[in-house]
């Protein structure tokens, strides 16, 4: 498996596998519902170089990936062998907001893929059609649209077999009770249009295909149904009775309750959206547009999914959120451009071009927005005012989107349909939130991190911890040696953070800078330094020297003790050490590396006390 070793840092981090509840991912991110978060490790969690960013919120713990994250879930849930069902004795301290937040998101995420590309399908469709390649009676064009059209029809089974994972119950259940509403006889009685009964009930003519919202409902009902059916069925006839009980108490449930509830509320949200857009979008949209950034950035946009699933289920348009989306999308876009344009770091130039480049591709803006804009702050201001601009034009001519498909320049085709063209304007509303954007950022400017070069890291001497860049200082005197060639995979992997290693040659361990010991270890082995500007430093005495459980190491430091640069911290026994048997190789670490743009060996072959060692930008 290629996200083997990722993988297992993963689940480490994040607590174990006996800590997932239910892990789903959409474009950029995997989503962790757990049993206690506290039980996850941030910092090691920042600390895996494949992790962008992490996102608490809306009860999931999310990880940032990028665009492969559907392959390190695939790899993830093998190893992890996760089991669906959550815990039911495990106590949900989660507000309320929470739940229903990380319930929808859950439930939704995984299927946003599949209508992504039946979307882009039935776009691929139109275009064929208007360019004369595909005639509407031809039997191609019937199997190609009855091919793309099966992804939103049976969206209710979908969303079921999802939500059930979510809820704890079994996931072939809770898509059979989505599926159940699509039943072609169930579709010939709503076509009639005569009153239906069941057991002198009267029941609503509800039309399901396409929705999302009574699916989520009616399998959340479900999970109960199904509890108490299992504590009710004998053992001996459960494999039939037990199924058979959930689906006869469920399905009328659904029908003659839950999907007309969830149906009504499916309504109000999407003629609440048409009349804000109706009578105040040219305000709205702008507003939207403006934080939607801050939505993404906490991970709650997918919220808003259901919204224009439905808008496009129902209405054949989205004029909002696909609008919104579009404005914000390109707005990150372009702020990431102008940094990779008006930045003279050069590995900054190289990440902030790549990921403009893959927000105007695809829309795809995690890159952009973790790995540029919101680091260096004012881009990220610079993009709520493209995106606001962007979005006053496209609410004053009222931009619609017709297949609900992420932004950007591949999908421009999603703003077609066959009685109406809004390319031109979704043109328009792109370039007017790109160039407002590209000139905000660069009026506004930024603090251009200085250029991570060795030549760079040799000439600011002077330059202080609390400026622009921070400065580290050789604690050993001895031999210095790349990270990735350490003996000893979890430093040399990068797992832990970035940083460098020294082969002592004298048993003396001196403070690197000024600080607080925020951890000691008994043993003397390891010492963890916190700076007052929060840089975090890992001081790793030998590979493996635990296990000497001490001996050999004298330290008198104490947990919250307060130390200066060049204060001596450790001793040890360097002979008696090696003649044990252990490997004296000392790794110094920034924890946090995440927080920064890189960290910078000086470019040395040997060091004494006190010598640069690393710049932290």
């Amino acid at each position: 498996m290629k996200y083997e070793n990722l993988s297992k840092q993963i689940i480490k981090a994040v607590g174990g596998k006996n800590n997932i509840i239910s892990v789903v991912h959409c474009a950029t991110r995997l989503r962790f519902t757990l049993k206690d978060e506290s039980k996850a490790n941030d910092e090691e969690v920042k600390a895996i170089k494949e992790v962008l960013s992490l996102v608490k919120k809306g009860g999931q713990y999310q990880l940032v990936i990028g665009n492969n994250v559907d392959l390190v879930y695939n790899d993830l849930v093998k190893i992890a062998n996760i089991n669906p069902k959550p815990d039911k004795n495990e106590k949900d301290d989660r507000s309320v907001f929470d739940k229903i937040i990380g319930s929808i998101t859950g439930s939704i995420a995984p299927v946003i893929p599949l209508l992504a590309g039946c979307g882009m399908g039935k776009v691929l469709l139109l275009v064929l059609t208007m360019l004369g390649v595909l005639a509407k009676e031809s039997q191609t064009y019937i199997i190609l649209n009855f091919i793309f059209d099966t992804g939103f029809y049976f969206m209710p089974g979908f969303v079921g077999f999802s939500a059930a994972k979510i809820f704890g119950a079994n996931q072939y259940l809770g898509a059979f009770l989505g599926l159940v509403t699509v039943h072609p006889d169930w579709v010939s009685l709503v076509s009639a249009e005569k009153p239906v009964e069941f057991l002198g009930i009267g029941v609503s003519l509800v039309k399901y295909s396409s929705t999302l919202i009574p699916a989520i409902l009616s399998v959340w009902i479900m999970s109960y149904i199904e509890r108490f059916a299992k504590k009710i069925v004998p053992d001996m006839i459960k494999v039939f009775a037990e199924p058979l009980l959930i689906v006869i108490l469920s399905v009328p449930l659904t029908f003659i309750v839950i999907g007309p509830v969830g149906n009504f509320i499916s309504n109000l949200v999407a003629d609440g959206s048409m009349f804000i857009y109706n009578h105040g979008g040219f305000i709205a949209i702008p507003i939207l547009a403006m934080v939607y950034p801050w939505l993404v950035s906490i991970g709650i946009h997918k919220a808003l999914s259901p919204v224009s699933i439905s808008l496009v289920a129902e209405r054949g348009f989205d004029p909002i959120i696909r609008v919104v989306a579009l404005c914000s999308n390109m707005a990150q876009a372009a702020a990431s451009l102008a940094v990779s344009f008006k930045t003279k770091n050069k590995a900054l130039k190289s990440l902030a071009f790549s990921s403009s480049m893959t927000a105007f591709l695809g829309g795809i803006t995690e890159p952009a927005m973790y790995g540029v804009n919101l680091k260096l702050k004012k881009p990220m201001y610079a993009s709520m005012i493209g995106g606001a601009v962007a979005g006053l034009f496209a609410g004053i001519v009222k931009l619609k989107a017709f297949i609900y498909v992420t932004p950007g320049l591949l999908s421009l085709a999603m703003w077609i349909s066959e009685d109406e063209n809004y390319l031109f304007l979704a043109i328009v509303t792109l370039i007017i939130s790109s160039i407002v954007t590209f000139f905000a950022t660069w009026i506004l400017g930024f603090d251009d991190p200085i250029d991570g070069s060795e030549d760079n890291v040799e000439s600011t001497k002077s330059v202080n911890i609390g400026e622009k860049y921070a400065k580290l200082f050789s604690p050993l005197k001895g031999e210095l040696i790349k990270l990735e060639d350490v003996e000893d995979e979890t430093f040399a992997s990068g797992i832990m953070g970035k940083g460098v290693a020294i082969k002592p040659s004298e048993g003396k361990l001196y403070a690197p800078c000024d600080g607080i010991v925020s951890a000691i270890f008994k043993t003397g082995h390891a010492i963890g330094i916190t700076t007052e500007d929060d840089i975090e430093v890992l001081i790793h005495i030998g590979i493996d020297t635990v296990s000497l459980k001490g001996k050999y190491f004298h330290s008198s430091l104490e947990k919250g003790q307060r130390i200066k640069q060049g204060d001596l911290l450790v001793e040890f026994d360097l002979e008696k050490i090696k003649e044990a048997g252990y490997d004296t190789t000392t790794m110094i670490i920034i924890t946090n590396s995440n927080d920064y743009l890189d960290v910078v060996p000086v470019n040395k072959v040997s060091v004494n006390k006190s010598d640069d060692l690393l710049a932290i930008i």
